[in-house]
């Protein structure tokens, strides 16, 4: 058996919520799929919500991981670093939505459904977004990011399959960038 760590039953918890859904899944399944009790398992986390926050925030990491930070040095134009920085975003939810369906409803209901968590997921992406862009001004960046909400959003997630996705994306984009003046 390996040694109990965080990392283990974050990784062992991401395997059984993907295999069997996060409804099937608690903490005393965990801690027997490692061989140990769901006591054990309280010395890393407060309870089943502090484990499916944190292995959703991980998880989601992952998947954005591109985004923290952006690479810049192959742009010409600010422009162009806030369209792929969006698209980036975009693909990456589109595409973990659709390859690993309970991770992103594990997601949607415990950061999105989580105002406090949401609103750190939400900063991050701020954060990111002002520092590969270089817009100073906060309300440019919450526009921007509600601008692009639809095609991140874990709320409009069903509708994704029934659109063209990148076509919609770039209407969106056309008329984002004429009103983006740097």
């Amino acid at each position: 058996m390996k040694t109990l760590s965080k990392e283990l039953i974050l990784e062992t918890a991401h395997r059984m919520v993907a295999e069997q859904g996060m409804e099937k899944v608690n903490l005393s399944k965990v801690g027997k799929e490692l061989g140990t009790s769901h006591a054990a398992i309280y010395k890393y986390f407060t309870g089943k919500e502090e484990l499916w926050t944190e292995l959703a925030l991980s998880w989601l990491d992952n998947e954005l991981t591109k985004l923290f930070p952006f690479d810049t040095k192959n742009y010409s134009s600010t422009k162009e670093i806030i369209h792929d920085w969006f698209w980036i975003l975009s693909e990456s939810k589109y595409k973990s939505y659709h390859r690993e369906p309970e991770m992103f409803k594990l997601y949607t209901t415990y950061i999105d459904g989580n105002p406090p968590v949401l609103a750190r997921h939400l900063t991050e992406l701020l954060s990111s977004l002002k520092e590969a862009s270089r817009i100073e001004n906060n309300s440019t960046l919450k526009a921007l990011l509600v601008a692009f909400s639809y095609f991140s959003a874990p709320s409009f997630a069903e509708n994704w399959s029934q659109i063209d996705f990148k076509g919609e994306f770039e209407a969106v984009w056309k008329l984002v960038e004429v009103g983006i003046i740097l």
